[in-house]
């Protein structure tokens, strides 16, 4: 199941949060980007270590760039796109005070126009479940236009599972999807399974907020719920959590194309 296009994060929503700005009129500006944690993912650190990440690296929905600016910081020739200009300027800036060199660029996921055959590994960190499922197909499509044969796919997107109650805010993606999509589009599946993704509590809101109201006019009543109920769950654990980082459920893949 995926997120309810009615509320399908967009690129435009991305930006203004990137930015600093309410996603809709009446709302409140976001306290901060809820997967920002100024460090790369520490699953990503640790599929480096093993060696795995090889040749020419796409990281693919890089946000505000630290998982690229790690790879590029263990020696590796990375490539970064992302939709949101404004994440693309911010990525720059952190690859600049890290003295680093990452190729970002503005690009849609979905096209990968001039980018065909580039890639030896690819990373895509929380893409997918953004995506509605023709879009997905899309976007799995045109990743094995701009990889070279024998290229790997590591993919981590929200699961349906909880950690500590803790559940995915939206934009669960089942098993099924992930395997008829990525197999009906060049990629053979090495492992699916359980892991979590860190993440930054700023954002989550107390249990008792409401949300205003001109947010919960923009969202299905089953949306708005699963976002309250999140936020309970949340202040349940929030006072045992190290700082205000915490992991979430999701999916990881690794596939590799098939030629």
């Amino acid at each position: 199941m995926t997120t309810p296009n009615t509320f399908q994060p967009s690129t435009e929503s991305f930006d203004k949060l990137y930015r600093g700005e309410p996603a809709v009129e009446g709302a409140p500006k976001p306290t901060g980007v809820p997967w920002d944690i100024h460090q790369a993912q520490p699953r990503l650190v640790e599929l480096e270590a093993l060696g795995v990440i090889t040749g020419e690296v796409l990281d693919i929905g890089c946000g505000l760039g630290d998982n690229a600016v790690f790879l590029a910081s263990r020696g590796h020739s990375v490539t970064a796109l992302d939709g949101s200009p404004a994440a693309i300027e911010q990525a720059r800036s952190r690859a600049a005070q890290a003295g680093v060199t990452v190729n970002f660029d503005v690009a849609d996921a979905t096209k990968l126009t001039g980018y065909d055959g580039r890639f030896d590994t690819v990373i895509d960190s929380a893409l997918y479940h953004c995506l509605v499922e023709e879009d997905q197909q899309a976007y799995v499509a045109g990743l094995y236009r701009a990889t070279r044969p024998g290229a790997r796919l590591h993919l981590y997107c929200f699961s349906d599972g909880n950690v500590n109650g803790l559940v995915a805010p939206i934009g669960s993606i089942t098993e099924s999807n992930i395997r008829d999509t990525l197999t009906a589009n060049g990629w053979r599946i090495d492992y699916l399974g359980p892991t979590t993704y860190l993440a930054s509590a700023t954002g989550f809101g107390a249990a008792g907020d409401e949300f205003p109201q001109a947010v919960a006019e923009q969202m299905p009543p089953e949306a708005l719920e699963a976002m309250r109920k999140v936020r309970a769950r949340y202040e349940a654990i929030a006072d045992e959590l190290d700082g205000d980082l915490l992991h979430l459920p999701f999916t990881v893949v690794h596939a590799h194309r098939v030629d």
